[in-house]
């Protein structure tokens, strides 16, 4: 119940982070925070080590650190900003001990393993960014959805019932007519529920792409915001998810559009509203704070943004959970949770957002007054400085690399790694953070730090967002191949080129033959098409084989859908089959 087995893969993802020079200075909490660890209850050495290793870096960032013992966690449950765990076995323990802690929401925030806690690191990256921007007369405003007092969810599952559908499932033409309201036909209905919101990673901000129809415009990245002034004194700027873009309505009824409406009729008709507004914020936020950073602001600029529901310390907060609670029709406006809604709802948060910006609006704008944006190297701030702020590039004169997803890690991955190392003197192995596969990056990252670790000049760091991801080759992960597929895999491997390889001098990449795999191969050819107009020679590898046969992850996973334990060890190391067998004991 309480974690009395070793979940190895998660500590040694903490532990990696932990090494890291650029851990020590992250402010993952605030001096003088209050933060309780729970000591690992069993006696495993790695648990011990990794409590010790987290104790002794809360110390050192001026933290009020209090151990206890599991049964004295609901003395401490109010006192704790923070109340943490090693691993998620020992919080699911916790979970079901102490059930009745979780009925008060807000208490339940506080509980955090190591390893998500490690991954608070974006949105204090982002906050410290927005701190910067303050600072430089730039105001913020968070859009967030705290609590649900009057039952919203339900009211929406309910609707949901009625209709014989579950909460998540998309709306039937029965259901088309509440939510359109007075705009509905059905064919409006259509064609606005298929608008395709493409979104393209040149400069890797997720930028939706441009784009030119009837009820969808986008110019530059930016969604079309009627009413826009052409010489305006003031901006203000939207970035987030769904909602914010305006996924469920035509550009005239977006936020922003009726924001600007607002405005103009106020007679502020000099400030501009502007939609940055993108897909791509849902799957990593250090791209929505990559996008802020490449934005050029003026003292006096305003930015609205949504950060997944997170209070932003220091930035002024707007709980849109209670405009819906206002509106008796809030249920019937909404498709499946609160962020996806019609132009109704829109309208409300377009006043509600108003409201908490007309203080600050016709103050001055300083033309040559502007803040840190397009100068600002937002990836090696972002990446770079996170993962290879203690590399000595100087050191080396042959860096390469390989981009992974080692789902799972096999023989292959390894053999491909050796020969790897064969041409250059110091490998980066970029493992795919995206959990979009069997085994997750905890897992996945962990078979490889562990099944390299007798390698001598190798680094093993997370991809994050800008190398291959959701964001920037969104059909690696589906394996289907679509219209946009070239195009979004050029725009990954120039990014790579042009952003990554640079800070680390890496002039090789490496990657293995690909029979089979469509999506892959289309990548691969991009590559050899790119890369060496870019001065990074690419070297194709022939698979490793076995009892004839090409190692392969795909092979791995088919033997573990057919029961055939027993050709593992012709194809895995025993490090990836210690989390094999951990996850499928019945094998």
């Amino acid at each position: 119940m309480l974690g009395d087995y070793s979940r190895w893969d998660d500590l040694l993802y903490v532990n990696h982070v932990l090494d890291q020079e650029w851990s020590r200075n992250i402010v993952l909490w605030h001096k003088n925070s209050r933060v309780v660890l729970v000591r690992p209850c069993c006696a495993f050495d790695d648990k011990q080590k990794l409590f010790q290793r987290f104790y002794r870096c809360l110390s050192l960032q001026g933290v009020i650190v209090k151990i206890i013992d599991h049964a004295e966690i609901p003395h401490y449950t109010f006192w704790a900003d923070w109340i943490l765990f090693v691993d998620q076995d020992e919080a699911r323990g916790i979970d079901t001990l102490y059930s009745f802690i979780w009925d008060k929401k807000i208490v339940r925030k506080k509980f955090r393993t190591y390893q998500n806690f490690i991954k608070e690191v974006d949105y204090e990256m982002l906050r410290g960014y927005l701190d910067v921007l303050r600072s430089e007369g730039v105001h913020v405003l968070n859009l967030l959805y705290s609590e649900d007092e009057c039952g919203l969810k339900q009211k929406i599952a309910d609707k949901y019932a009625v209709h014989g559908k579950k909460t998540g499932d998309a709306l039937s033409e029965e259901m088309y007519q509440d939510f359109f309201d007075d705009l509905y036909t059905r064919e409006y209905a259509e064609q606005i529920l298929h608008i395709h919101y493409s979104v393209e990673t040149k400069s890797g901000t997720g930028k939706l792409k441009d784009h030119n129809s009837k009820y969808y415009r986008v110019i530059n990245g930016e969604r079309y915001t009627k009413g826009q002034p052409s010489k305006p004194i003031q901006n203000i700027y939207f970035f987030g998810v769904c909602f914010m873009y305006g996924h469920y309505v035509e550009d005239k009824y977006t936020i922003e559009s009726l924001l600007q409406k607002r405005l103009n009729e106020s007679g502020n008709d000099r400030v501009r509203v502007v939609n940055c507004g993108s897909p791509s914020y849902g799957i990593h936020i250090s791209t929505e704070l990559a996008r802020i950073m490449d934005t050029s602001f003026r003292k006096g600029d305003m930015v609205v943004l949504y950060a997944n529901d997170r209070n932003l310390k220091g930035t002024e907060n707007l709980n849109l959970m209670e405009i819906l609670e206002k509106c008796e029709k809030s249920s019937m406006w909404l498709i499946d949770e609160p962020r996806h809604c019609n132009h109704k709802i829109n309208d409300l948060y377009a006043e509600a957002v108003y409201g908490k910006l007309k203080p600050y609006l016709g103050g001055t704008v300083h033309e040559t007054g502007k803040v840190p944006g397009k100068d600002t190297d937002f990836v090696q701030m972002i990446y770079i400085d996170r993962y290879f702020k203690d590399f000595e590039v100087s050191l080396y004169s042959k860096i390469g690399a390989i981009v992974m997803n080692c789902n799972p890690f096999t023989y292959g991955h390894r053999y491909l790694i050796k020969r790897a190392l064969e041409t250059v003197d110091f490998l980066i192995i970029f493992v795919v953070e995206e959990d979009k596969s069997v085994f997750s990056f905890a897992e996945r990252f962990a078979m490889v730090c562990d099944g390299v670790a007798d390698l001598e000049k190798v680094r093993v760091v997370p991809s994050g967002p800008f190398v291959l991801s959701q964001t920037t080759f969104p059909e690696y992960f589906i394996k289907e191949k679509d219209d946009e597929i070239a195009e979004n895999a050029e725009n990954d491997i120039m990014f790579f080129a042009e952003k990554i390889a640079p800070h680390l001098n890496i002039r090789y990449r490496f990657v293995g033959e690909e029979p089979d795999d469509l999506v892959t191969n289309e990548y691969n050819l991009a590559m050899k098409k790119i890369l060496p107009q870019k001065g990074i020679k690419l070297i194709e590898i022939p698979r490793k084989e076995s009892c004839g046969q090409c190692i392969s992850a795909s092979l791995v996973r088919k033997n573990l859908e057919d029961n055939a334990a027993g050709q593992l060890g012709l194809l895995v190391p025993e490090s990836t089959q210690k989390v094999i067998f951990k996850e499928r004991p019945d094998i």
